[in-house]
């Protein structure tokens, strides 16, 4: 009955303090890692990310990516990965992805954001973006991360 009731307490305190290094390093040790890992993702895996937001611009042979991914906190690392510029013959079906830029991330800040990045493209077709807005928190016990896939709006960009 003491070891349930040691149980029930420390899974309570991971969940009141999750940034916190209240528990001992024997404590933890005492209960099974994965019931701890358990407990954190539930907590922290569903807040990471604040809000976000994706658009694009169309320029000749170009689309310009304008997008935001606000942290709850400072995250070890914020941002959009898995960057996909996709074209369309119809702007509605039939999606191809045409480019897949490198992840644009940044370290130890609450946001990211990106302001008219360029990608080339080969234009005579309707455009979007998709991607992921990406956050990992910090700190030594079982850090989180959180992803969102977002679709941007279409447009059209002409060939010359």
């Amino acid at each position: 009955m003491k070891k349930i009731k040691a149980l029930a307490m420390l899974c309570t305190l991971c969940y009141l303090l999750p940034n916190q290094a209240a528990m001992s390093v024997d404590a933890a040790n005492s209960v099974a890692s994965s019931t701890i890992a358990t407990t954190r993702d539930d907590v922290k895996a569903g807040g990471l990310i604040a809000s976000y937001s994706l658009l694009i611009a169309a320029d000749v042979q170009e689309v310009k990516i304008t997008a935001t991914t606000y942290g709850t906190d400072v995250m070890a690392k914020i941002g959009f990965v898995n960057i996909k510029v996709q074209r369309s013959s119809n702007g509605t079906s039939g999606w191809v992805t045409e480019q897949t830029p490198t992840d644009q991330t940044v370290s130890n800040s609450n946001y990211h954001d990106l302001y008219k990045f360029p990608v080339s493209v080969s234009g005579g077709y309707y455009y979007r973006v998709v991607l992921d807005h990406y956050a990992k928190e910090t700190g030594w016990f079982f850090p989180s991360s959180q992803s969102v896939t977002n679709t941007s709006n279409v447009v059209w960009v002409p060939s010359s």
